[in-house]
C-alpha cells in the first residue's frame, strides 16, 4: 500500500514495473470510516478531513521483491482509466477467486465455508462449537459463553486486486465489532481484521475461533528460535492449554495443511477452547474447571486454533480489565504435505514483515550514479536460513550481520553483499567478539550454522 499525492491518482494512470516495462495491476482503496478494521484507520479518516490525500491508498502486487532489498514502480499519467482482469467475485454474503470461495452466514457474520479450489477440499469445520472468525466473550467466574446473535454483512471492497466483505455487529464486553475477511487476484492467502471495542466489563476473556476441518492433526509452531509441536516437544505434565506462537503456526494432515499467522495476539489454543490455566497468585477469580488435566499425546484430534486475544483476570503486573479500541489480524494460506513444504516460516514471516513502499518524486540529481531498478542489500542462498540483524558494530568497525536457521538442518550459507567488497569476515559471539575468520570472496562469506541455531558474523569492506 502507498499513499502518493491526489494529484497523480485523480486522473487516468498506469502503474508501470521498471523492471519489465508492464503495466501492474492496481486497487485504489479509501478509508471511509475511523471504524474500519485497518491499521491507523481513526488516524487516516480524521486527517483526510484536512488532507484528503490520507484516505486513499494504491494497493497492487509487488511480485520478485528482492531480499533485503527494493524494486520500483513508476507512476505514469494515461488517456483512459485502467481496467484490469480478475477472478475477484464479491457478493453481500460470498468472496471468491481463482483459489477460494468463502461463504458468510448473513445473520451472524460468521464464516461458513472455505472451499480451496485448487486442493478440493472444505477447509471449515461444520460441526465444530464455534464459527470461523466468531468472537466469544467468556465470563470468568461463571465459565459462561456469548457469541453474537446477529451481525450486519455487507460487501467491503471490490476491485481487480483484492475484494472483502466487512461484518458489523457488537458483543457481551464489546459494544463495537467491525471484522472484514479479504481475499486476493493473484495470492493464495485470506486476511481477516478484527476491530473491537473493548469496554470496562471486568472479568471477561476474549477469543476468535477458528475450526479447521483437519482431523487428527500434526501441529508445529514457530517459538523462540525453535518449531515446536505440541504434546510432544514439552515436558510431560506442563500446560497445553495455549502457546506463545511467534509468526506462525501449521495445522496439517500430512496431506494437506493451513498455515496461519496472528500478527498482533500470540497466544493460540489447539484442538480446543481450554480454561487457560494461570497461577492463582494472578487470576483475580478462580473459574470453573480451572484444575482439568492437561492433554496428553494422541488427545489432539482435531485442527481448531483458538486465538486468545485478552485476559480481563490479572491482579498483578497486567491491567485487571482491558479497555480500549483494539485490531487484530490474521492471515492464513493452504498448501499440500506438511509445514516444509507449505513454506510455513516464509509465510509466517512474511505477514508479520510487510514490504515498506517508499514514494519518491523526480530523480535524485546529487546521486553519482543510477541505481539499478532493483536490488538486494543483502541475500542468503538457502532457504532454510533468514537475516535477523544487518548494522553497524557496536564498536564501528565493520557490519554485524546475525543470521537464524529455521528447520533443524545444520547449513554452510554464503551470504552476499552486491553494493559492497568485503575484506574481512569473522564468527562472533553474540556480544560481537570476534572468534574466528571466514571464508571470503569478492562480495560474499560462507558461514557455518547449527540446526535452529544462531550465527553473528563481523564484516568489514574495503
Amino acid at each position: 500500500i502507498i499513499y502518493p499525492p491526489l494529484s497523480l491518482i485523480e486522473k487516468p494512470f498506469d502503474l508501470v514495473d521498471e523492471d519489465t516495462g508492464e503495466k501492474v495491476p492496481y486497487q485504489i482503496v479509501e478509508v471511509s470510516s475511523p471504524q474500519e478494521p485497518t491499521p491507523m484507520a481513526s488516524h487516516r479518516y480524521s486527517q483526510s478531513l484536512v488532507d484528503p490525500r490520507y484516505a486513499k491508498a494504491i494497493v497492487f502486487v509487488a511480485k520478485d521483491v528482492p531480499p533485503l532489498g527494493y524494486k520500483t514502480y513508476r507512476i505514469v499519467p494515461s488517456k483512459k482509466k485502467a481496467d484490469f482482469p480478475t477472478t475477484i467475485k464479491v457478493t453481500d454474503t460470498t468472496l471468491e477467486n481463482r483459489f477460494y470461495k468463502i461463504s458468510v452466514d448473513p445473520k451472524t457474520g460468521v464464516i461458513v465455508s472455505i472451499y480451496d479450489k485448487e486442493l478440493g477440499i472444505e477447509l471449515v469445520d461444520k460441526d465444530a462449537h464455534h464459527g470461523f472468525n466468531q468472537f466469544i466473550s467468556r465470563h470468568l467466574p461463571t465459565g459462561e459463553e456469548y457469541l453474537p446473535r446477529e451481525s450486519i454483512v455487507e460487501k467491503g471492497n471490490i476491485g481487480p486486486v483484492l475484494g472483502s466483505i466487512i461484518v458489523k455487529g457488537d458483543g457481551v464486553g464489546c459494544p463495537q465489532r467491525t471484522q472484514e475477511i479479504t481475499i486476493y487476484d493473484e495470492i493464495k492467502r485470506i486476511d481477516i481484521s478484527n476491530r473491537l471495542l473493548k469496554d470496562s466489563t471486568p472479568f471477561l476473556e476474549i477469543y476468535f475461533a477458528f475450526p479447521f476441518n483437519i482431523k487428527n492433526p500434526k501441529i508445529k509452531f514457530e517459538a523462540p528460535l525453535s518449531v515446536i509441536e505440541p504434546l510432544k516437544d514439552q515436558i510431560p505434565g506442563s500446560c497445553t492449554d495455549y502457546y506463545i506462537v511467534q509468526h506462525w503456526a501449521d495445522v496439517s494432515d500430512g496431506i494437506f495443511g493451513v498455515t496461519f499467522s496472528s500478527i498482533e495476539s500470540h497466544l493460540l489454543e489447539f484442538g480446543g477452547l481450554w480454561v487457560p490455566s494461570v497461577s492463582t497468585i494472578h487470576r483475580g477469580v478462580t473459574p470453573p474447571k480451572y484444575k482439568h488435566e492437561f492433554l496428553k499425546p494422541g488427545d489432539l484430534k482435531k485442527g481448531h486454533i483458538y486465538s486468545y486475544v485478552m485476559d480481563n483476570t490479572y491482579q498483578t503486573n497486567f491491567n485487571p480489565t482491558q479497555i480500549g479500541d483494539v485490531l487484530f489480524r490474521y492471515s492464513m494460506t493452504t498448501h499440500e504435505g506438511d509445514w516444509k513444504k507449505g513454506k510455513a516460516q516464509e509465510f509466517g514471516w512474511g505477514a508479520h514483515n510487510p514490504l515498506i513502499p517508499v514514494f519518491i518524486k523526480g530523480e535524485e540529481k546529487a546521486r553519482p550514479q543510477r541505481l539499478p531498478t532493483s536490488q538486494s542489500f543483502c541475500r542468503v542462498d538457502k532457504s532454510n536460513v533468514m537475516v535477523l540483524t544487518m548494522k553497524i558494530a557496536e564498536d564501528k568497525d565493520g557490519i554485524i550481520l546475525r543470521l537464524i536457521e529455521t528447520e533443524g538442518i545444520k547449513t554452510n550459507v554464503t551470504v552476499t553483499l552486491p553494493f559492497l567488497t568485503i575484506s574481512e569476515a569473522y564468527l562472533t559471539n553474540l556480544v560481537e567478539e570476534n572468534k574466528r575468520p571466514l571464508s571470503v570472496k569478492k562480495n560474499a562469506v560462507t558461514v557455518p550454522i547449527k540446526a535452529f541455531g544462531i550465527a553473528t558474523i563481523r564484516i568489514k569492506t574495503t
